[in-house]
């Protein structure tokens, strides 16, 4: 199966990919704005993604430019730190890390926050990229509307091991990739977006 081709989304060039999307249909479609503004409000909530995949143990943290935990919506230049096994006292590098290099708010029927893999907050021109791809690599978040129905969509494009990230830091980004190439971190994408579109 090929990639979807999507507006907004970068072209899917080499390594890894995933489309991941969920859909939750609405019968009164009175209903679909109010859906949409409490989805809205969910996505813009990155530090609470975590919670709503109840399946897996997944954390999310915004931060600001300098790397301060943040409540707000998200602006470029901001980064996400992701925790995705429970881990007692994790430091700093235990987290992927990505900053936000795009968000379009254009179109009110669709919302987009595009982030890549990041050096930690204060280092963006010394270090090493703190994830397990490589920083050519993009994940875009979109929720949109229909008529009928409400969306959650993730993509992943061009998903490479990071390989410049010191020998320990490289065995188990080969770990995680490993297992992300097969299935493991689909399914915990669709379980946060499944979970977060799920507004009853």
């Amino acid at each position: 199966m090929k990639p979807k081709k999507v507006p907004g989304i970068p072209s899917q060039v080499s390594g890894g990919y995933h489309d991941t999307e969920s859909i939750q249909k609405i019968q009164n479609i009175h209903e679909i704005d109010s859906k949409f503004n409490i989805l809205k409000d969910r996505f813009f909530n990155i530090n609470e993604w975590g919670s709503y995949c109840v399946k897996h143990t997944v954390e999310f943290n915004h931060c600001d430019p300098s790397g301060k935990l943040v409540q707000r919506s998200p602006q470029i230049g901001d980064y996400i730190n992701i925790l995705l096994t429970k881990i007692n006292n994790p430091k700093v590098e235990d987290y992927q890390w990505v900053q936000i290099d795009m968000i379009d708010n254009t179109n009110p029927d669709r919302l987009m926050i595009q982030c890549r893999p990041s050096k930690l907050p204060g280092n963006e021109f010394a270090g090493k990229t703190v994830h397990f791809y490589s920083s050519g690599s993009s994940s875009t978040f979109i929720i949109s509307k229909g008529k009928d129905y409400i969306k959650m969509s993730i993509y992943g494009r061009n998903e490479k091991i990071n390989k410049d990230a010191g020998f320990i830091s490289n065995i188990k980004n080969k770990f995680f990739t490993l297992t992300g190439m097969t299935g493991s971190s689909k399914i915990q994408w669709k379980c946060i977006a499944d979970g977060i579109v799920d507004i009853k």
